[in-house]
């Protein structure tokens, strides 16, 4: 049963306002990292600074999907696993357009344990997150029983000769994934690997 919609503008407004302020952090933050010359300590400060602030902005940003969809009845549930922001963003944006209630996570471990506890259709996972970590999460969920869709994102696009949609469904396989798409995939080929 969908849940009532209620005016909760004022907490609306907080996560709007926590969420603005995780990415100006982060944005500082950045540009303190893009400073090499400084010293080690400042530099692993404000590695912790941006690292805290995306935690903060996954949950700010599940909350305003929540916010969004709202009123969305019995859609089916997808997770997105990256510790990019900013593909967490997008994905999220993604699925939630698919029709999608979306749940995210900034690590694999975080994924892990949403995937097997809330068991959603579709995970669609950045294998680089948390250093490289999540490109076992497809053996681990499905070793564990996990039946839904998963596609995996990877930096590089498939080899020239592998363009075709078989050479996505064999290699993420391997690794438990459905499919796999590169990096710059384009929104219609997500929509294809979540069909």
């Amino acid at each position: 049963m969908p849940e009532p919609i209620t005016d909760d503008s004022e907490d609306l407004n907080r996560c709007m306002h926590d969420a603005r302020n995780a990415l100006a952090a982060i944005s500082s933050a950045s540009e303190v990292l893009a400073r090499v010359e400084l010293p080690h300590a400042v530099l692993r400060d404000a590695g912790i600074v941006v690292a805290r602030q995306v935690l903060q902005l996954t949950a700010r940003m599940t909350e305003l999907m929540a916010h969004a969809q709202r009123g969305a009845g019995n859609a089916g549930l997808a997770l997105a696993v990256s510790d990019d922001a900013g593909l967490l963003a997008m994905l999220g944006g993604l699925l939630s357009d698919a029709g999608y209630r979306v749940e995210l996570a900034a690590s694999s471990e975080g994924g892990y344990l949403a995937l097997m506890k809330r068991a959603p259709e579709i995970a669609v996972i950045d294998v680089r997150t948390s250093t490289g970590t999540a490109l076992a999460l497809g053996q681990r969920a499905r070793g564990a029983g996990f039946e839904g869709r998963m596609v995996a994102v990877e930096d590089s696009p498939p080899a020239a000769d592998q363009s075709g949609p078989q050479a996505h469904e064999d290699k993420g396989a391997i690794a438990g994934f459905d499919a796999v798409l590169a990096r710059t995939f384009e929104p219609a080929a997500l929509h294809a690997a979540i069909g």
